[in-house]
């Protein structure tokens, strides 16, 4: 009877798995409990790429644009839990280590047949427990002995599967670590999944803070309230694995409330972001959090743009390090730092199609033969006739070109002396890589192509110049010279030594298929990144040629102390203000009040209004000769001596006028500018700030014309360092220049600015004495009159 019983039983198992068995869903199923430790919640999705608010206020578009995002700091440590695979209790995930005394929940699901039959007489036994013993191996029932001590969960588990497949048709192991030490605690507030969660022993808030799928971006880091009586800086764990040493115990509560105040640090730290300020924070303090400065940080002086409530926009100050340091920072500050200049200069670089291409500590006296010693260094294929030298040089940093025959240097006859950051060219060989440049330049060209070539590379030592090549012209012709392989340009491209204004050129750069590209040169002044992005390819065609009737362009040209300098375009209704702000500002030594303003349209109005007044004058002097009225040999010898002086001042009358307006601006402050001084720009206007000047300059009728350093003193002081007046001196009309041009009668005891020039001039005829007992009658004669209207009335 017991047999046959055995026997019924066996035959259900074998025909109806799914009564006791695990199904392939069920087995899915399953799985994905394991994988999450029976918690039920869902795994948080990812991270949104799109912005916080908050994120948005500190990105503007240029950031968007060049993909330098600044996210909010610390909320992707959350983040970077669930993608490693840890579970939301925060216990074991896959990759956990096994340690001696440890125990491992074994769970097995498959065919039923091979789960009985590994559970020995019991008829389902999913679930069974194992130790990792002190040899640091664990047991599994029907499987045998697997190493487990230091190896990973995931590991040990795959072996045991591996095993399992070599004694069972369809037999899955899933392995767990069983501590036997889970509970529970509460998150509220700002999380993403709040209220009870699971974690295990020895758990940190950060654990059950990942349990409870992170913080979110309106969530504070730097003041979570634990228990209600313990604030906690989550800054202090995340970035300086201080953790306060909080172990959680069952029923504790985690609230998270919101953000706080926030600010930006743009560049210049190991961690760029957005990070979260506590009251009375100062820079140092937030750095310290950011990893510190970076190696190429210039620290001097530091850029702090902040929200001005009054202004009701941004503002930016530039502040030294030092103050910066203690400066407590505000809600809405981005912190930007300058870099080190992060070049060598003192190399020498060859490259190219050569062997070893390399970069040389460069040494006085250095020549090409130091690092260029045979023609076995060079590779096949080399272009023997020409390699070129780029140089940086001169205080404006400009960079020339300069060829080198390579027969010639071989054979001893040309060795160049080198300089710090020379980059020597060696070409390679080829018939079609090469660019021609021609047009009107002072030196037409017939390059060879280096890979990502741009307009930039064409340009370094180009000028413009009056030229009689046609503005039509496309084709260019060439000649051989006696050097195999050696080919110049010719024909329409020879050039005057007249320069013209970069400004007026425009460039066309033909490709092979003849296709033509116009850009202008005004706009690539304007826009200086513009000429490094204009890609140049083999056998282009660059064609430089002046403007046509069609084409001129409308430019307003700003130049000397501004942090921008350049030609910029007109826009109709711009004041002066405008194109100052366009231009970047004053740089820190301008002077405001001496800015030069021309006006080309001024100019013209000048000088033939100057030369309308000549010609009257020579025709009054000579009418005056012609009627003989009243006038002595030496009278008309003084007429004639004047016209000839007029008629000699005619030819020179066009350079004495440059469209000068005087303006009397009277403080270092754009907007400060009165609406006077504030003109409307012009078409061609030409603004120069000149850098602030500390002298006072004294000239006339003194003993030694001096300039001094100013002292904030008064006219008379510094006429007395120059030795007082000579005799000839008009004591009673002394003049103030000033920086902006205009001049104003002063006493002796007038103040003078910075930059002012003092003017004594000449007593004429030697009776200038009567000029101020004039003005002392005409004073009197004022008082007697108005004493008589007086006694009138």
């Amino acid at each position: 009877m017991k047999k046959l019983f055995t026997m019924l039983l066996l035959t259900v198992f074998c025909t109806s798995q799914s009564v006791f068995a695990i199904t392939d869903a069920d087995a899915v199923q399953l799985k994905d409990v394991f994988e999450n430790n029976y918690q039920s919640v869902s795994t948080e999705k990812s991270v949104n790429a799109q912005l916080s608010p908050i994120e948005e206020i500190f990105n503007g578009k240029e950031n968007a644009v060049s993909g330098n995002i600044l996210r909010q700091v610390g909320y992707d440590h959350f983040n970077s839990f669930a993608s490693a695979g840890t579970s939301a209790t925060g216990k074991y995930d896959e990759n956990y280590k096994l340690s001696i005394g440890e125990h491992v929940n074994v769970y097995s699901y498959g065919n039923s047949v091979d789960v009985m039959a590994m559970s020995g007489s019991n008829l389902l036994a999913p679930v069974a427990k194992a130790e990792v013993d002190s040899n640091g191996s664990i047991f599994i029932q029907g499987i045998g002995l697997i190493k487990a001590e230091n190896r990973t969960l995931k590991d040990v588990e795959n072996e045991a599967n591996k095993l399992a497949s070599k004694k069972y048709k369809n037999m899955k192991v899933k392995l767990t670590v069983s501590s036997g030490s889970e509970f529970s605690v509460f998150v509220y507030g700002e999380v993403n999944r709040p209220g009870k969660v699971y974690i295990g022993n020895n758990s940190s808030i950060l654990d059950a803070l990942s349990a409870a799928g992170g913080v979110k971006k309106t969530g504070t880091l730097r003041n979570i309230q634990y228990n209600a009586n313990t604030d906690v800086d989550l800054y202090e764990a995340l970035f300086l694995g201080n953790d306060g040493g909080i172990i959680l115990k069952p029923n504790d509560k985690i609230f998270v409330g919101t953000i706080g105040g926030v600010i930006a640090l743009k560049n210049g730290v190991t961690t760029t972001g957005i990070y979260e300020i506590k009251d009375g924070e100062n820079l140092s303090d937030i750095t310290r959090y950011a990893g510190g400065l970076l190696p190429t940080t210039q620290f001097a002086e530091v850029t702090m743009i902040s929200f001005d409530e009054n202004l009701n926009q941004k503002t930016a100050r530039n502040i030294g390090w030092g103050t910066a340091q203690t400066t407590e920072l505000k809600s809405g500050d981005t912190i930007e730092f300058k870099e080190l200049y992060n070049n060598a200069e003192n190399i020498v670089t060859i490259q190219g199609n050569i062997k070893h291409p390399a970069t040389f500590a460069y040494k006085d006296g250095m020549r090409l033969s130091d690092i260029l010693k045979s023609e076995d260094e060079l590779l096949e294929e080399t272009f023997i006739n020409q390699a070129v030298i780029r140089r940086v040089s001169g205080n404006d940093n400009t960079v020339e070109t300069i060829p080198v025959f390579l027969k010639e240097f071989f054979a001893g006859m040309n060795d160049p002396v080198l300089q710090p950051r020379d980059v020597i060219t060696i070409y390679k060989s080829t018939n079609s890589r090469f660019v021609d440049v021609y047009g009107c330049i002072n030196t037409p060209k017939h390059l060879p192509y280096i890979n990502n070539m741009t307009l930039n590379d064409v340009m370094s030592d180009i000028k413009f110049m009056e030229s009689d090549v046609k503005k039509d012209m496309k084709n260019v012709s060439y000649e051989t010279s006696d050097e195999e392989g050696s080919v110049r340009l010719t024909g329409s491209t020879e050039n005057s030594n007249q320069l013209i204004p970069t400004e007026n050129v425009a460039v066309e750069i033909t490709n092979a298929l003849g296709k033509t590209e116009i850009y202008y040169m005004y706009d690539i002044m304007i826009n200086s990144d513009k000429i490094k992005s204009i890609s140049i390819s083999p056998e282009d065609r660059i064609f430089f040629r002046t403007l046509r009737n069609n084409e001129i362009m409308k430019t307003v040209k700003v130049s000397g102390f501004v942090k921008e300098p350049g030609v910029y375009s007109f826009v109709r209704g711009q004041k002066l203000s405008d194109i100052l702000e366009m231009a970047g500002g004053l740089a820190e030594d301008a002077d405001l009040r001496g800015l030069v303003y021309k006006r080309r349209n001024l100019k013209n109005k000048q000088t033939s209004l100057a030369q309308k007044n000549n010609e009257r004058d020579i025709k009054l002097l000579e009418g005056r000769i012609a009627s003989g009225y009243k006038q002595d040999t030496g009278d008309q010898q003084k007429k004639l001596d004047m016209i000839a002086q007029l008629k000699a001042d005619e030819k020179e009358v066009a350079s004495r006028y440059n469209g000068q307006i005087s303006l009397n601006i009277k403080n270092n402050d754009i907007n400060k500018i009165s609406k006077l001084d504030n003109i409307t720009v012009q078409d061609g206007d030409d603004i120069y700030v000149p850098r602030m000047s500390t002298s006072i300059s004294v000239i006339g009728e003194v003993y030694n014309e001096q300039s001094f350093v100013y002292k904030g003193s008064r006219a008379k002081d510094y006429i007395r360092e120059v030795g007082g007046y000579t005799p000839n001196a008009n004591k009673f009309r002394i003049y103030r220049v000033g920086v902006n041009g205009r001049a104003e009668k002063i006493g002796r005891n007038g103040r003078v600015e910075p930059g002012d020039t003092i003017v004594v001039p000449r007593r004429i005829a030697g009776n200038d004495w009567i000029t101020p007992i004039c003005e002392t009658l005409q004073g009197l004669a004022s008082v007697v009159v108005m004493a008589f209207a007086i006694n009138k009335w």
